[in-house]
């Protein structure tokens, strides 16, 4: 299987991980153009997508936006690699060489976003090719909205939908219309000493995660750390993390979040509020996780998670066992090749 990846320069969480997977999985026969800088361990600057929106592609050399920070003048955008993220091997494809390789149908797949530079590439490729030279679409929509882009079903006409905030299946035959939620990028890593009672970090993108918090201030006192707008780097953060026996989790601007997949990648209880998401391979409530409904559930589920501590403990380890199965990097790239060969 060769995957050929229609990046774009902006911050991606969605793609960034299945990257890492089919990276993992496929090795140099996963190829991503134009070559996007920051999974590669360098910042970016480039020409925003919606302050400039006409340019002109030069297939023989580097892509518009293609180039290492300070080098791009005028620009507007910038993009650092993920603080999660290792430096992936990978050279440059020129847009020579990957039109060169579609008409040559040396790929199996093509695997993109519904963002504007990606698909503009793709379709200024499709357009110097023909109807009928292009391998098989997926198109992975990682954006917090739950509507499905019909538009670009239309013009790109996918095999396969993939959607990261799918609450139903549309009744639509188009298109398959698949779960496809983030997935830890967290690589396994011994256990420590447990010195947190209960966590919460995050940014304040739900107006419930400020109540949430409240209560659990105001029930635990100081067993309680964190809170909204609680700032720390990544490694600070996964290092609570590890050192909580509880962490809640709550949904951001979507759904669906990085952070549900961070927590079950320790040995630490995750407590959720529901989601109405189509996930793959769920947690389950009382065996991987538990759940809260309000506030005062809330504080009535972690109080009874720490009064029993060998209960917490075999939830925390199922929950971290499950999801090293089924919701790495690499499961999660291994989702998108099985459904795509369906």
């Amino acid at each position: 299987m060769r995957v050929l990846l229609f990046a774009h320069p902006e911050a991606d969480f969605l793609e960034a991980v299945v990257y890492m997977g089919l990276k993992d999985i496929l090795g140099d026969d996963c190829v991503e153009y134009p070559h996007k800088l920051s999974y590669h361990g360098q910042m970016a600057e480039y020409p925003s997508p919606y302050s400039h929106p006409v340019w002109t592609p030069d297939r023989s050399g580097t892509h518009p936006w293609e180039r290492p920070a300070l080098e791009a003048p005028g620009a507007v955008g910038r993009t650092a690699p993920f603080a999660w993220m290792p430096d992936l091997p990978g050279r440059a494809w020129t847009g020579d060489e990957v039109l060169g390789a579609l008409r040559d149908r040396a790929f199996d797949l093509i695997v993109v976003t519904p963002r504007l530079y990606n698909v503009r590439d793709l379709r200024e490729f499709r357009g110097q090719l023909g109807e009928g030279v292009l391998p098989p679409v997926v198109l992975m929509d990682g954006e917090d909205y739950q509507a499905v882009r019909w538009d670009l079903v239309d013009d790109l006409k996918p095999k396969l939908y993939l959607k990261r905030e799918l609450v139903e299946r549309p009744g639509d035959s188009r298109v398959r219309v698949e779960p496809f939620p983030l997935a830890s990028p967290v690589p396994p890593r011994d256990p420590v000493d447990k010195e947190i009672d209960v966590l919460f970090l995050g940014g304040q993108t739900w107006p419930g995660r400020e109540e949430a918090c409240r209560a659990l201030r105001g029930a635990l006192g100081d067993r309680f750390v964190g809170g909204v707008g609680t700032v720390r780097s990544y490694g600070e953060y996964l290092d609570a993390v590890a050192r909580a026996r509880v962490v809640v989790s709550m949904r951001g601007y979507g759904y669906d979040t990085l952070r549900y997949w961070e927590v079950p990648s320790f040995d630490t209880l995750m407590v959720t509020d529901p989601s109405p998401l189509i996930r793959p391979h769920p947690f389950v409530d009382g065996q991987h996780v538990l759940q809260f409904g309000d506030p005062g559930h809330l504080i009535h589920v972690v109080v009874q998670a720490l009064q029993d501590e060998s209960r917490q403990r075999q939830i925390a380890l199922a929950g971290n066992a499950h999801l090293r199965e089924h919701h790495t990097a690499r499961a999660r790239a291994a989702q998108l090749l099985s459904e795509a060969s369906k």
